[in-house]
């Protein structure tokens, strides 16, 4: 081979060599220039609304609320903190001042958040002992239920960190710590045909969801998975909620069947069979359905009960008792009869 080819050869292989070699783009650091700590929040919101029992991003972000996180630095207890953080009306500032020590230093963080509820360092370390009230029949009763939780999570590296770090701000990724449930009544023809003046939202009263326990212990710091802070029933007496009422269709002379949607948020729980009832008065008619078998309602899930409602009896529908994501994401069916 004379010196030419050997020349376009050896530009070849270093050709082949260069278009071989992967281009690895530097990771931005979303680290704050000025090393002043600041938060910004997400919650998934529900994507079909048809119900309202929860709190969603536009609740949180709302002047004036506030969630509590507790930042843990395991090599300087003066870069550790326990810390209200409020919404001001553009953005969460820290009640007090809160630095990072440098871009290297790993840290863990914790957050929870409820209406109306202003957490302690001690809850968050011991546990808090709650209660989701019985009166639960008005939109805003109901949302002070709602539980919002981001357990315990490690950055490594601030200076590399991506998923709770953006734009020199530390991430709370909160989601629903307890358990929604609809109940869905589908009114029968009857009621229409025997009197079509029976056939307003306000003709169904004293709509109550008993058999769950209302009390529970919330423990921040210790993980019940990925997502979830760890929730435990404690109260042994059942309790009777009032649900709230968020939708309701009149019948019409087309379409002969009233629909109407309650909600509640209870604790997650086990409930044995005979012991969940859902009992409520059209005019001055009672019915009422109980459960045959048991049923478990696990955290930061999303139950539908529906139930076909015929003038002299109440009974749980084709579509059986199903769950779901409480973000409205596909889910499992669970029958229940």
């Amino acid at each position: 081979m004379n010196s030419k080819h050997l020349l376009f050869a050896s530009a070849a292989i270093f050709f082949l060599a260069a278009c071989n070699k992967t281009v690895t783009e530097p990771v931005q650091s979303q680290f704050p220039e000025d090393g002043v700590m600041r938060f910004t929040t997400n919650l998934v919101d529900p994507t079909a609304v048809i119900t309202r029992a929860s709190i969603t991003g536009s609740d949180v972000n709302q002047n004036g609320q506030q969630f509590q996180v507790k930042i843990d630095n395991p090599n300087s207890a003066t870069y550790s903190y326990f810390n209200t953080v409020q919404y001001d009306g553009s953005e969460w500032k820290p009640v007090n001042r809160m630095l990072w020590q440098n871009d290297q230093q790993s840290i863990t963080v914790t957050a929870a958040y409820k209406q109306d509820k202003t957490f302690t360092d001690g809850e968050f370390i011991n546990g808090a002992n709650l209660t989701v009230a019985a009166d639960q029949s008005t939109e805003a009763k109901l949302k002070q239920q709602d539980l919002l939780t981001m357990p315990t999570k490690t950055i490594s590296n601030p200076s590399q960190e991506q998923t709770l770090m953006q734009n020199g701000k530390l991430v709370i990724n909160f989601y629903h710590a307890l358990t929604k449930l609809d109940v869905t009544l589908d009114l029968a023809n009857e009621f229409y045909k025997v009197d079509p003046k029976l056939n307003k939202a306000s003709d169904i009263t004293e709509f109550t969801i008993s058999g769950t326990n209302a009390g529970y212990q919330f423990k921040a710091m210790e993980t019940a998975n990925e997502n979830y802070g760890t929730v435990t029933v404690t109260a042994s007496t059942p309790a009777d909620i009032l649900a709230s009422q968020c939708a309701f269709t009149a019948a019409t002379d087309a379409d002969m069947h009233s629909h109407a949607t309650y909600e509640a948020i209870v604790v997650p729980q086990t409930i044995a069979a005979g012991q969940l009832t859902v009992s409520f008065k059209i005019g001055t008619r009672s019915f009422s359905w109980t459960n045959t078998e048991t049923i478990t309602l696990e955290q930061g899930k999303h139950y539908t009960l529906p139930l076909t409602v015929g003038y002299d009896t109440t009974t749980l529908n084709a579509h059986a008792f199903s769950v779901r994501a409480w973000e409205d994401q596909p889910g499992d069916n669970l029958g229940t009869e």
